[in-house]
């Protein structure tokens, strides 16, 4: 006859010893999670299996969202106004609408370089993923980001080169009258904004499943997925 999950689970909670019950807590219910889930699925489903499936499958969808504009800054707007006003905006339009391209085109290269590094981060620590709604994507956007970046900025040097953004900001800068002192820095700060925007975009869409996964893993479709968030509640 076979024991009930719930029962099992407690069972396994009580034989856990008091001295490192944290530690054996986690293990017994990810134990105690794993035997519903063979029952449930018709095999066993790993923590780990179920979060690099639930990354596939979110980063999959992210790639096919829309980002927000450019945002552009205080300074740059201050001078586009007067000249759209006048009738002279083409420069400033042009210029914008570069930038908007760069932020769209880098989400997917966005989302390859986070999907090539999920491999490089320990996401098998239930006490801690526990410790807030985000901690999945907290953990995972510290240890990959800053390598990301790197991998990213070319790609964005270039994809702005081959867009025409340097021959824009020069058009730009001299319909507006813009003081610009290194017009190389401040290419590299936009594309820089860029590549910050679409990384933001991608991350913060993978937040917005984790959290919404985690208040209802029922709302995944995958099971593995929904076995993988169960064990986090």
């Amino acid at each position: 006859m076979l024991t009930h999950p719930s029962r099992l689970a407690l069972l396994l909670l009580c034989s856990a010893p008091f001295a490192s019950a944290q530690g054996i807590y986690a293990k017994a219910i990810e134990k105690a999670h794993k035997v519903a889930d063979q029952e449930s699925y018709g095999g066993q489903v790993s923590f780990s299996d179920g979060i690099a499936k639930f990354l596939d499958l979110s980063l999959t969808e992210a790639a096919a969202t829309v980002p927000p504009p450019f945002v552009m800054s205080a300074g740059f707007t201050k001078l586009a106004e007067p000249l759209r006003a006048a009738g002279k905006g083409a420069a400033a339009d042009a210029l914008t609408g570069i930038l908007n391209k760069l932020v769209t085109d880098a989400v997917p290269q966005a989302v390859e370089a986070i999907r090539g590094a999920t491999g490089t981060v320990a996401l098998d620590d239930l006490a801690s993923l526990r410790s807030n709604r985000n901690a999945l994507l907290d953990t995972l956007r510290k240890g990959v980001e800053p390598k990301i970046k790197e991998q990213l900025r070319p790609l964005l040097k270039q994809a702005a080169e081959s867009a025409g953004l340097p021959a824009a900001m020069d058009a730009f800068i001299a319909v507006s009258g813009a003081k610009i002192p290194d017009t190389k820095v401040a290419l590299t700060a936009l594309q820089d904004q860029a590549m910050n925007q679409a990384l933001d975009h991608v991350f913060k869409y993978l937040e917005r499943q984790e959290r919404a996964y985690r208040s209802d893993p029922a709302q995944a479709n995958d099971p593995f997925v929904k076995a993988a968030f169960n064990m986090l509640r």
